[in-house]
């Protein structure tokens, strides 16, 4: 089963983690990380490969960080440019609780698709009110 690892700038993270227990209750090799306004970069990145060493059973690691270009997004990208063969690490950006429910439905059963995961973070994205005229 793949680890999950959720990271953000403050408690976001934490708080993806904590809301998706409501659903699937506590999961093993998940793990959120949190960049405090005061900490390091260089330090954080640390932070995030224990993280990885932590949830990772052998099956791969999939990393969730809260927006493309960011500092734990960053950070990410620095992990990566060390190994860039490493094809069981995979990280996605612009997480939300979508993303989150759908890869714990679906890591079970095997590896979740990206393109997946993807679609579940951006399908739940709507205007209510144009969806909900448009279904009249």
């Amino acid at each position: 089963m793949k680890g999950i690892i959720i990271t953000s700038h403050g408690p976001l993270a934490q708080g993806l983690l904590e809301t998706s227990k409501l659903f699937f209750g506590d999961q093993p090799q998940m793990k959120a990380c949190c960049l405090g306004a005061n900490d390091s970069p260089d330090e954080f990145v640390n932070v995030l490969k224990d993280a990885i060493k932590e949830v990772d059973s052998g099956d791969g690691v999939i990393v969730f960080c809260d927006m493309l270009f960011g500092s734990p997004c960053n950070c990410m990208a620095r992990i990566i440019a060390e190994d860039m063969t490493n094809d069981k690490l995979q990280v996605l950006t612009g997480v939300n609780l979508a993303m989150i429910l759908q890869v714990l439905a679906t890591r079970e059963a095997g590896d979740p698709g990206m393109e997946e995961l993807l679609r579940a973070g951006t399908d739940g994205v709507k205007d209510l009110k144009a969806t909900l005229l448009a279904n009249l």
